[in-house]
């Protein structure tokens, strides 16, 4: 206060002359790590009686007076010859006033302190505001382009407080955007700020410039920059500007507060990287809502689309055109009231995720389900903007499950044991009847071991080598021997099927049948054949058959191929075929027969027909059968040949019963 009535241009005259205007430095970091990569260089005016005298107060004076390019110069000379700075990597930039930006011979003036000092110019940054632009805008251009060649960068400082101009963003080669410190200051605070300060690096990044914020003072600015994307600040939060001697400290405390920012921005955020820009960011988001299997959408606090990818544009049977300027209520109008609670939870700043969701029913169309997420968009300062949604068709998926619990319903109903063993040989599934058999009732298999289990020997010989097998993707069936509880020694029939996922085997079905009681009916059965067969070798006429009604085609004895005057190659098993041999008047009476057997109206079936040979012979048959008692739906019988007896009838009686 006063200074200006104190110092005459003969008091800066006589400063210069005796080195008293000196630089002060300003730490320059990278905002995401908090690294420390240089400095701003700030005059300060060394009184030896007043102290330190702020550049508001001298540099008008200087600039009046024709005193600003030696200033500079003074101060630039002993910036560039602080020993602190040199090998260390670090930038230096300098303001340029708007009268030197006038003066042609500015960028070999640069050069030639920068040489004297021995530092290199690839580490300087000349800073320029939009007003000395405005002053002369052809200097400017020359300047600027021979600062450029010499290697220097070109900073626009304070963008936003001047003109304000794009035209000079376009007009000059500039390498960074600064960004004001009126701005950053109440960010935090104002809507407005924080928007321009978006606003400024947006624009900057859209331009490739690197964006330097001035004037932080707080870790909520920093923070708050961080998440816009500006990768540079400098302010009273990472230090004071200091004088050189004071340099080696300040580089090492900021080498040592600089830490890794980037990660987790709290319980269930997703992770970003810090380091990528904004404008990457979008990019990035961009493709993924573009390329993405589900439907994805952004409403504004209106409800409003505002973005929107082709698979939810499909859902919904719009285009994505259609969506634009309406709500979501406009959109889904049949599907709105299901959800509009939940949307309107998230605007509140509480989302929903994974909600099922079943449209409903029109006539016509079938009902889908979706699998929807609204969650709310916050910005950087905490502020819910909008909803972001996921929505996917759960229709298939939804069947898949109903099929699922339907087909675990029916394995629990089984009478066969069923499990499913998972590579380390533990129980994942096992029905009520394995449960019975080898656990008891009440027991619970699963994430148990198999090796816990009786048996050890029986499951380390048998059971692991098979199964071993089939991890290897190849089914097993086999047979063995077991003592089970409460029952004794039975014999099971044991398959082994690969359960994939992914393309990897990562499970086993096992399925076990005891097989002791039809082993015993087969060799009864087997007995049985071997009677009739040698009754056919004595030289009676008795045919065997066993008919399979599921696949409708039947298995004969060689007596049975005579009767019906087939031979093994010309018949194809098929009943089919067979039918249109019976004597018509027969086919009905034997038809009957069989489908009372089949509705289990009577045990036995029993008839007597004849059979219309190929060379026009007959043979009457006196066909019997039985059901078998299991589930297989086969039907087993003997055919006898009683022709001769007919015959014999019909010439006793004189009947034509054998015609």
């Amino acid at each position: 206060m006063g200074h200006e009535q104190i110092f005459d241009p003969s008091d800066l005259r006589c400063a210069l002359e005796k080195g008293q205007f000196v630089p002060y430095f300003q730490p320059l970091v990278v905002l995401a790590t908090g690294k420390l990569y240089g400095f701003e260089v700030l005059a300060r005016w060394k009184h030896p009686e007043l102290g330190i005298i702020s550049p508001e107060i001298f540099i008008p004076m200087a600039e009046k007076n024709g005193l600003i390019g030696e200033l500079s110069s003074q101060v630039m000379r002993a910036a560039f010859g602080a020993r602190a700075l040199h090998g260390g990597g670090f930038r230096l930039a300098f303001n340029i006033s708007p009268l030197q930006l006038q003066d042609l011979t500015l960028p070999r003036h640069i050069r030639q302190i920068a040489e004297n000092a021995g530092f290199p110019l690839e580490l300087a940054t000349v800073e320029i505001t939009e007003s000395a632009i405005a002053e002369d805008l052809t200097a400017a251009r020359s300047i600027s382009a021979d600062l450029k060649a010499m290697g220097c960068r070109i900073a626009l400082d304070d963008f936003g407080t001047g003109y304000s101009s794009l035209f000079h963003l376009k007009s000059l080669p500039f390498d960074e955007l600064k960004v004001d410190r009126t701005f950053v200051s109440s960010m935090t605070t104002e809507r407005e700020s924080r928007k321009i300060v978006a606003a400024v690096v947006g624009l900057g990044q859209s331009l490739g410039l690197e964006t330097v914020a001035e004037g932080i003072e707080t870790q909520e600015q920093a923070d708050m920059l961080v998440r816009l994307g500006c990768e540079m600040g400098q302010g009273f939060h990472y230090g004071r500007p200091a004088p050189a001697e004071q340099l080696p400290a300040v580089i090492a405390f900021g080498q040592s507060r600089a830490v890794s920012r980037s990660g987790d921005g709290g319980a269930g955020s997703s992770v970003t990287c810090r380091e990528g820009l904004p404008s990457q960011r979008l990019s990035q988001l961009q493709a993924v809502y573009d390329g993405a299997p589900v439907g994805l959408g952004f409403l504004d606090r209106n409800l409003k689309y505002i973005n929107i990818n082709r698979r939810l544009a499909e859902l919904h049977g719009l285009s994505i055109e259609d969506h634009y300027g309406k709500t979501i209520g406009q959109v889904i109008p049949e599907l709105y009231p299901l959800l509009e609670a939940h949307v309107r939870e998230a605007l509140n700043g509480r989302g929903v995720c994974d909600l099922e969701i079943r449209e409903p029913a029109s006539p016509g169309r079938s009902r889908r389900t979706f699998l929807v997420s609204y969650q709310p968009a916050i910005d950087e300062a905490g502020e819910v903007v909008g909803v972001s949604c996921a929505v996917n068709d759960f229709t298939d998926r939804k069947a898949d499950e109903d099929k699922l619990r339907q087909y675990e319903r029916l394995v629990e109903g089984l009478d066969e044991m069923v499990a499913v063993i998972d590579r380390n040989y533990r129980y994942v599934f096992a029905n009520r009847t394995f449960l019975e058999v080898f656990g008891g009732a009440n027991a619970r298999l699963e994430g148990r071991s198999i090796l816990e289990f009786r048996d050890r020997d029986v499951i380390e010989r048998i059971v692991i080598p098979n199964l071993d097998r089939c991890f290897g993707g190849i089914p097993v069936l086999f047979s063995m021997e077991y003592d089970l509880i409460g029952t004794g020694v039975r014999e099971l029939s044991v398959s082994y099927s690969p359960i994939e996922v992914s393309g990897k085997v990562e499970a086993v079905a096992c399925v076990l049948r005891d097989i002791t009681d039809m082993k015993r009916i087969e060799l009864v059965e087997t007995g049985w054949r071997k009677r009739i067969e040698l009754a056919e070798c004595a030289g009676l006429r008795i045919g065997l058959w066993d008919w399979d009604i599921r696949a409708n085609t039947v298995v004969w004895s060689d007596e049975s191929y005579r009767q019906w005057g087939f031979t093994r190659d010309t018949f194809s098993n098929k009943i089919a075929d067979a039918v249109p041999r019976i004597h018509p008047a027969d086919r009905p009476f034997v038809e009957s027969a069989i489908r009372r057997v089949i509705a289990r109206e009577t045990d036995e079936y029993a008839a007597q027909y004849r059979v219309l040979r190929p060379d026009g012979s007959i043979c009457w048959v006196d066909a019997r059968g039985v059901m078998m008692g299991d589930s297989s739906q086969r039907m087993i019988g003997i055919g006898v040949d009683v022709t001769g007896e007919m015959k014999t009838a019909t010439s006793h009686f004189g009947s034509d019963l054998y015609c």
